[in-house]
């Protein structure tokens, strides 16, 4: 049901404010864990409604807004508390691996919150230490959504969406994993 609502929010997007994008949406299925840029609510409509089995990390917050926060309840999504650091970090490593060993596909906003369009990006720790855990090729995802969509605004233009990707080999060296993902980001 989650999946055909976020669904129809891309048709209406497309075809009444004419935002659209041009993927190849197979390849968001080809990773466990997409680690993407945050701009907008388009691109976590986007993620729902073509990855397989999609599970975002999330702030707790986001579950208490009625019905939409029981739907993220719900479909299990792994909600953190920021102010609870390490512990919700373990929390985070712990659920990851156990959603990706069922075949889910991890989707995290590495920025900790969504970023306007051309700022540049820095990425959190907490990334770095779950690409340790999990040990997994990734998929970076840069996209210029908020180009047309503002984090702080309802106002919608239209355009079409770039979606650039870049395949993450794990590497224990997580100072150049870090370099990759912000390079990757910031182009």
């Amino acid at each position: 049901m989650s999946k055909c609502w976020c669904k129809y929010n891309l048709f209406f997007l497309k075809y009444l404010c004419l935002l659209s994008s041009e993927f190849d949406v197979s390849k968001l299925n080809t990773h466990k864990i997409l680690i993407s840029r945050h701009q907008s609510a388009w691109e976590t409509l986007f993620f729902a409604a073509h990855v397989e089995e999609p599970i975002f990390i999330l702030k707790k917050e986001l579950l208490m807004i009625p019905l939409f926060g029981w739907c993220l309840y719900l479909l299990k999504n792994i909600s953190i508390d920021r102010s609870d650091g390490v512990t919700s970090l373990k929390k985070i490593i712990k659920s990851c691996n156990k959603h990706i060993k069922k075949g889910k596909t991890v989707i995290i906003f590495p920025e900790g919150t969504r970023t306007s369009y051309n700022k540049t990006t820095k990425i959190k720790k907490g990334i770095l230490k779950l690409l340790d855990s999990v040990q997994n090729t990734s998929l970076v995802i840069n996209h210029d959504a908020g180009k047309y969509w503002n984090k702080n605004s309802y106002i919608i233009k239209p355009g079409n969406i770039k979606i650039s990707t870049l395949s993450l080999k794990y590497n224990a060296n997580t100072s150049k994993l870090k370099e990759t993902i912000e390079l990757h980001f910031n182009s």
